[in-house]
């Protein structure tokens, strides 16, 4: 693979140099690749899907043809260094759901969406060569990678997520399970939709800024094309921030894509879409040291 473009030094993304991974490309954050770990999030462009799911869709759920899903899960299990069966899914609920991968969950999800691990909207591991996926198309994707225990989570954060702190339930759980302490914890908020475009009623954003009473610029206004009035719209990544902030772990462990899903063409957008389109996925796999 090879780097394209590069954001303020925090996030990079990447292309592939090879036939089968011609037009295939992920954005990762920066300050990650110094640890035992690949991750990243695809874009939409490199695979097989057709149609309003064109072309890398790799959500199993949205009425896709199966074989497509299947065959661009394999180009990604490829760059993984994996078979595809061994694929790892939570099933993605909107809710808070938090679970530990273990040997006996490992491949769930692969192939099925029903087969995946049960009310999951975040998942962890310390599993070695196991990839976590997590799908995505406006929803904020979380990575949290816990380096003094060689630990790794994804978490799936709509407004729902968001205001829940899954961010926060998931580090918790991951500190009962490993000791997981935050000057230890790195995150990557990958990309999504973003704060000029996330529109909302005015009674959610009321909601979130009681939720974050002292966190500035929240909720700003703004007037969408062809609208009259000014209307609220939601930062959800900077809602999350703050979260990891407030639980301890540093600022410069932290990177916030600047990726807005719902603009940039690169990326599936279930609003921009209309409901109709396919899911990016924020991958994460933990590496055996040789």
């Amino acid at each position: 693979m090879r780097s394209i473009l590069q954001n303020n030094n925090r996030t990079v993304v990447y292309e592939g140099a090879s036939d089968w991974l011609k037009s295939w490309s992920f954005e990762a954050a920066v300050n990650l690749s110094q640890f035992p770990l690949m991750h990243g999030v695809t874009r939409r462009f490199g695979g097989v899907s057709k149609g309003c799911f064109s072309s890398f869709n790799l959500g199993l759920h949205v009425e896709d043809e199966i074989e497509d899903v299947w065959e661009n899960r394999k180009r990604l299990a490829k760059h993984l260094g994996v078979t595809p069966d061994v694929l790892t899914c939570g099933q993605q609920v909107h809710g808070l759901g938090v679970t530990e991968v273990t040997k006996a969950d490992i491949g769930k999800g692969a192939f099925a969406f029903d087969a995946a691990i049960p009310n999951s909207d975040a998942i962890f591991t310390r599993l070695k060569e196991v990839p976590l996926l997590l799908m995505v198309a406006d929803c904020v994707p979380v990575l949290l990678y816990d380096a003094a225990h060689e630990a790794v989570a994804l978490a799936h954060a709509g407004w729902r997520g968001t205001i829940g702190h899954i961010s926060v339930l998931t580090l918790e759980a991951m500190h009962s399970a490993y000791g997981t302490e935050p000057e230890h914890c790195y995150a990557y908020l990958g990309p999504s939709i973003g704060p000029k475009s996330f529109e909302v009623e005015e009674s959610l954003a009321d909601t979130f800024c009681m939720a974050k009473a002292g966190l500035k610029r929240l909720v700003t206004y703004h007037r969408r094309p062809g609208a009259s009035v000014m209307t609220p719209h939601i930062d959800l990544k900077g809602f999350i921030a703050d979260d990891l902030l407030n639980w301890g772990v540093p600022s410069s462990h932290i990177t916030v894509s600047a990726t807005d899903s719902m603009t940039n063409a690169g990326c599936y957008s279930h609003r921009r879409d209309h409901g109709h389109t396919g899911r990016m996925a924020m991958f994460a796999k933990l590496i055996k040291r040789r």
